[in-house]
């Protein structure tokens, strides 16, 4: 199975609330349609056109940078504007009251084309339509959500809690992967060579034109939860996120592993861990009322023993006690409870039959189409169609 072969394999379209575009309003909309280019630098691009500053462009959410995908972004007595620019296409669509923000989305419309399936593939996709569509899946975080692993950083919230704030900030500004360009690999290389000597540092980031206050305040205070102050925004909340995710999947995951025997489940690997697929109706407790919380400082807003325990249970192979859950005054890195539905169930879906596919000789492909909330995973609707990949053969 393969996704993404191509940009127009993978299409989303943002949905707004209905009531948002209005005839006349302060904030000018935009329509942004985009292909290979992240939702960070259209907002860019808008901006140079409106001639404000990047922080004036509102929008609901992030867009992956592969495929194509459609979104709104806003500004404030924006002015009429158009750009047909290779990847990148700005239309001026109307107005908004006020600007545009998470709670003005729907959700998303997909439209997929999935690649290299085998005929054993291709029968289990259609036999798990009718559970999909009646019970739905596991709203887990997938693998978009945990670019820190991707990108070799590994869990700097828990260097954090574990009161290593030196550990983390070295991991976040100095770990290298395979997916960094050459730039960015001899950025981070040069200031883990340096590491310790500040006015190096200082001046290696002044270079390359990144945290460069970072190491103005190491320099000057040799303190590094302070240093996390400046370090982006955006940046630390990636960090956040992904490691309050983690926790997030780890207890669902040990939930369903539970409550689910072999024959009524399957699994799959991803990057962060194992994912429990049931493969009927998703078994979960009344009290729960379908909603497992985002776990706060110190699991605050978990208020559910069970819950409570799946959590801990979470914590334990990172060698965390619950109560040691806080990061510790950081700026910016504040865990906060936020409900989130344990179950997605994906709207209007529709897959249509299998055809040759012209990229894979001798594999099908299938074009399949739905609806899904902020905040959940189109790839995930996917991976449980179709289940777990043929185990391969030793050699």
């Amino acid at each position: 199975m393969r996704l993404k072969s191509k940009p127009t394999d993978f299409k989303v379209d943002e949905l707004l609330r209905d009531d948002y575009l209005v005839e006349r309003g302060e904030y000018r909309v935009y329509k942004v349609t985009k292909r290979k280019v992240t939702s960070l630098e259209a907002a860019r691009a808008l901006s140079d056109l409106t001639g404000v500053g990047v922080g004036d462009v509102s929008m609901a959410g992030l867009k992956d940078r592969q495929g194509v995908t459609q979104q709104y972004m806003s500004v404030r007595r924006g002015k009429v504007v158009s750009l047909r620019d290779g990847g990148l296409e700005i239309e001026t669509v109307g107005y908004g009251a006020h600007e545009l923000s998470a709670n003005d989305s729907l959700g998303n419309a997909f439209r997929l084309v999935v690649r290299e399936l085998d005929d054993r593939e291709v029968r289990r996709l259609h036999a798990s339509l009718p559970d999909v569509r009646e019970y739905g899946l596991p709203n887990y975080f997938d693998e978009q959500r945990f670019g820190n692993l991707r990108h070799n950083q590994g869990w700097v919230m828990r260097e954090l809690i574990r009161g290593g704030p030196e550990a983390a900030l070295k991991r976040l500004l100095t770990a290298v992967s395979d997916h960094d360009d050459r730039r960015s690999m001899a950025f981070k290389s040069a200031l883990h060579r340096h590491w310790g000597d500040w006015h190096t540092c200082r001046d290696i980031a002044g270079r390359f034109g990144q945290h460069h206050s970072v190491f103005e305040h190491l320099k000057q205070h040799d303190e590094f939860a302070g240093a996390f102050r400046h370090v982006a925004t955006r940046i630390r909340l990636i960090h956040l996120f992904a490691w309050q995710s983690h926790l997030w999947n780890r207890a669902l995951a040990a939930h369903f592993d539970r409550a689910c025997s072999e024959s009524e489940r399957f699994t799959m690997r991803a990057r962060e861990g194992k994912l429990v697929f049931p493969k009927g109706e998703l078994p979960l407790p009344p009290t729960w009322g379908g909603m497992l919380p985002l776990p706060g400082e110190r699991l605050q807003g978990v208020e559910l023993a069970d819950q409570r325990e799946l959590f801990a249970a979470a914590l334990k192979p990172h060698k965390v006690h619950p109560d040691q859950l806080d990061s510790r005054g950081v700026p910016g890195l504040a865990l906060k409870a936020d409900p989130r539905a344990v179950r997605v169930i994906p709207g209007d879906l529709r897959v249509r039959p299998s055809e040759p596919d012209p990229l894979h000789r001798g594999k099908d492909m299938v074009r399949i189409s739905f609806t899904l909330p902020r905040g959940s995973y189109a790839t995930l609707v996917v991976r449980r169609l179709i289940g777990p990949p043929r185990p391969t053969s030793p050699q």
